[in-house]
């Protein structure tokens, strides 16, 4: 609904703050030396490209299909993603079952949501004396959002946000003993100070 005109919210508002929020979601609620960890567990996807069926596949390359990502198993790569579990099976985005589970049952949409939070401010711009750009319904049109109307969202969104962390901390401290790299996050986990830590131009992001 808010990115600056266009029906879908644009990955160059996106892109840029992604490395930063993911390290600071961990910083703040699941601590700095676990966001580090789990980077080694993260599957090299290589090069994920749009799913074509007329663009031949090996098996272990990857795909875009309706949003979600494949890995091609089988040996007919002209068959739809989603549909054909002969031949395709979703992306794991970690090497190990119980951070696979704790992805896709919290910390993918978490992530999502964060960034999501932080673009917003970065994809408006004022228009009047009161206004910023949004997108109303399904029209590509423009019209002006009161600094009120964007901060109620930002607090409902916010407040969402936190409830949904709330769900996965408590999901953690249920399985902390099949999950790698929590067993150090004393209490899950009360943030280590280290804000101003110089962070490489290699480091790796999950989303």
């Amino acid at each position: 609904m808010w990115g600056g005109g266009k029906v879908n919210f644009e990955t160059k508002w996106v892109c840029p703050i992604l490395e930063s929020e993911e390290y600071a979601f961990f910083e703040e609620y699941l601590c700095a030396d676990t966001y580090n960890c789990m980077s080694g567990y993260v599957n090299n996807w290589g090069v994920v490209k749009m799913w074509d069926s007329c663009v031949g596949l090996t098996v272990g390359d990857y795909v875009i299909y309706d949003g979600l990502i494949y890995k091609f198993i089988g040996t007919d790569s002209t068959s739809t993603p989603g549909l054909s579990p002969l031949n395709w099976e979703l992306a794991q985005r970690f090497t190990d079952s119980g951070l696979n589970d704790l992805w896709n049952k919290h910390l993918m949409m978490i992530l999502a949501a964060k960034v999501y939070m932080a673009a917003i401010p970065q994809s408006t711009y004022q228009v009047s004396a009161v206004g910023a750009t949004a997108l109303m319904d399904t029209n590509d049109g423009l019209r002006g959002t009161s600094k009120a109307e964007l901060s109620v969202l930002m607090d409902s969104l916010g407040q969402r946000f936190y409830n949904k962390v709330q769900f996965m901390i408590n999901y953690v401290k249920k399985n902390i003993d099949t999950l790698p790299c929590f067993a150090q996050c004393p209490c899950v986990c009360g943030a280590v100070n280290i804000r101003n830590q110089l962070k490489t131009s290699t480091r790796i992001h999950f989303l």
